[in-house]
């Protein structure tokens, strides 16, 4: 990391908002390669997306870490030049640490996959839609053949480690 990042996250108390039309407030931190500094917060008292799109440009963010984001949200701010990793769970610290460490897909909110290829961030990516665990009534394990952790669960079920 050789340059200045003002990060924001979309929180809610002490951790990640799940929804980023949810989160109570913007936490800043500058980062750069002598560590994070926090860069001060913004309290979030309307809900309307336009008015927190507005705050995050007004502040000069460069990254923005959120929780789930609607796709017309995320457009707008990619269009401004603002990277955006939504889909991301956690407590601020965990998901600071996870940032600079370049390993906040580990970080993925449970049911979203890492998307090889994506134009905005790499190893991150919408949510799945369809063939995972619970998505079908009735389906149970059977459905979940492609999916792996069916498959640890089906291995385990079946008596293996």
């Amino acid at each position: 990391m050789n340059e200045k990042q003002l990060v924001c996250l979309a929180c809610y108390e002490d951790r990640l908002a799940s929804v980023f039309d949810n989160a109570d407030e913007f936490r800043f931190y500058q980062v750069d390669e002598d560590g994070i500094c926090p860069a001060g917060h913004l309290s979030l008292p309307s809900k309307d997306p336009m008015d927190r799109t507005s705050a995050i440009l007004a502040c000069g963010v460069t990254t923005l870490v959120c929780g789930a984001l609607c796709g017309r949200t995320e457009r707008q701010l990619v269009n401004a030049g603002i990277a955006v990793r939504p889909w991301v769970r956690g407590g601020v610290e965990e998901v600071l640490d996870a940032f600079v460490r370049g390993s906040i897909e580990s970080l993925a909110m449970p049911g979203c996959r890492a998307a090889r290829g994506d134009a905005t961030w790499p190893g991150m990516g919408r949510c799945r839609s369809g063939n995972g665990l619970g998505r079908r009534r009735g389906a149970g394990l059977q459905g979940a053949a492609g999916c792996r952790a069916g498959g640890v669960l089906k291995k385990k079920m079946n008596g293996g480690n």
